[in-house]
This record gives structure tokens, sequence and C-alpha cells, in this order.
């Protein structure tokens, strides 16, 4: 896959990290103590995947630019979590202003490595709202658009900024199955966004793994699971030639699945991606229309 590095952020327990293990059951994550707890959704043990633990940011530096191609992935999970772990131990040796200025850099230089790693690199992030911040001695603020969790007043704008994707976790009540999608929608509250020509909606399932498969990246499936590929595709298909017939095509998947597959945790992971690719897909096949009408017919004339 080509290098990208990406933010994805939202409140806690919005679906980020679940859906970082579900793209990438085969990359490598940097995550707190049980925070891939989760990945038994997928029918998966934590030590199904490859994962650092209690790491600083010097050694998460260290250990991307050491993976180098190895992983199709690396994602820094939690990362708010882990960089307020990262600021108190510097500001136990540097208290006054000088922890501060260290942690930016040490910040900023991961941001670097990330961006220059071989291999796509993923943050997710906590959500901190829009808030007014004042300079000491006057009465006027400055607005600062709702962004990452970080410390500071320059990271949690200087950090977006600087990846080549970020997305915001919004809830959807449309959204079939999990209500919650990726959103790069332009915001004027949020920071969100995107500067790579990818052929995405505005907003789009939380799957990253299918998002790039639709733009003609090629993601891996985990060992043992490159079944789910052939699965996935096939499904994708009939349900855009049957749309409104979908949850009948994906019953009688399940139902065939039931006799090769014993996890039901397995058939769900697949029919879930071919859901996703099929809305992916349909999206793609009427791009042009969607740019169209979303003109105003007076600007036209």
């Amino acid at each position: 896959m080509k290098p990208l590095f990406g933010i994805t952020y939202s409140p806690p327990k919005m679906g980020k990290t679940l859906a970082m293990l579900r793209a990438f059951p085969s990359g490598l994550f940097f995550s707190l103590p049980g925070g891939l707890d989760c990945v038994s959704w997928l029918g998966l043990e934590t030590g199904n995947i490859a994962h650092k633990t209690g790491l600083t940011v010097d050694e998460m530096a260290a250990a991307i630019k050491a993976a180098g191609t190895r992983y199709p992935a690396i994602i820094i999970d939690d990362a708010s979590l882990q960089f307020d772990a990262e600021y108190l131990r510097i500001k136990k040796k540097q208290p006054t202003w000088q922890g501060n200025e260290s942690f930016n850099q040490k910040i900023l230089e991961l941001r670097d490595v990330c961006r220059d790693a071989p291999v796509p690199v993923f943050w997710t992030m906590h959500e901190q709202p829009p808030r007014e911040v004042k300079k000491l001695g006057e009465n006027l603020g400055k607005i600062i658009k709702g962004t990452v969790l970080v410390q500071g007043w320059q990271l949690p704008e200087k950090l977006p900024a600087m990846a080549s994707f970020v997305a915001r976790v919004v809830h959807d009540d449309a959204s079939i199955g999990w209500p919650r999608v990726y959103s790069i929608r332009p915001d004027e509250e949020y920071i969100t966004g995107s500067r790579v020509d990818f052929a995405i909606p505005d907003q789009f399932p939380l799957n990253i793994g299918e998002m790039l498969r639709s733009v003609g990246e090629e993601v891996p499936r985990l060992k043992g699971f490159e079944w789910m590929e052939n699965v996935v595709e096939t499904l994708s298909a009939r349900m855009l030639d049957n749309p409104a017939d979908i949850k009948t095509v994906l019953k009688e998947a399940a139902d065939k699945l039931k006799d090769k597959v014993p996890n039901q945790r397995h058939i769900r992971w697949a029919l879930a991606d071919s859901f996703d690719r099929a809305n992916l897909k349909r999206y793609q096949a009427t791009l042009l229309d969607t740019f169209l009408n979303n003109f105003d017919k007076a600007t036209l004339e």
C-alpha cells in the first residue's frame, strides 16, 4: 500500500479501535494494556494481533523505523492517552515551560516519522470540542475548532494540519449495522478532511480497509482468512444487483458459510465487509451524477 498518515478521532467508545483492527488485523498496533480486547468482536484474540504496549514516544518512533514494510500498516491506538502518559513522564523531569516544549518536540518528531514511513500509519485519538482561547490580559479570544485531544495549544491544530487524512467518527442513524461513520465532510466546527484523491463519499462506513480496497489499494487479509476476499467480492456484487433484497442475499450467504466456517463471528465479519464494499461501489458508480446533482440549477445557468 502507498504510504499514508491518517488520524481518526471521536469521543471514547465510538468504535475507532475496532475499525482499525477490522481493517488491519495483520498490522502492528501500539496500544494500552487491554486496549485491543474489542478484537473479540471479530472472533479473534489479542494474541492474534501484533502489538506493543507501554512504549514511550521515542520507542514508538524507533519501532516504526525498524518495522519497515514488515507490516501492511501501523496503528498508534488511543494516542491521546498514550501522549498524556508521555507528558506526565516529561513534566516529572521538566516541570517548567521547557517540559511543554520538550513534549511538543517529541510528538512532532513522531509525526514526522509516521509521515515518512513506507506503509500507512494511523493514529486513533480522542476528541476535544470547539473552544475559545484567550491570551493573558486580552478580552478577545480565538475560537479553535474541535479537533484531536492532546496537551497544549499548538499540537491540536498542528497534528491534523500535517496529516494526509483526518476523519472524525460521528453518529449516523441511517448507517445499517453500526450507527457510526467516518466523516471527512467540510465542517465549520471540527477539523476534518483529506488531501488524498480518494473517490469516496464524505461520510463512509467505519471500514478503512474496504475504503482503501475501493480505490485500488491492496489490503491483505489476516493469514488463514484469505477466503473472505472471494466472499466479500461476490456478495458485494450481488447486493449491487439486488439493492432491494440485501437481507435475503446476506442470509443466504450466511447459511452457506455456516457449513464451512465454524465461528459465526468470522462470518459476521465477512458479511459486514461485503455490505460496506457494496456501499462504496455504489457511490463510485454514481460519482459523476452525485457531483452534478450537488450543483444548484441557477449556478449551472
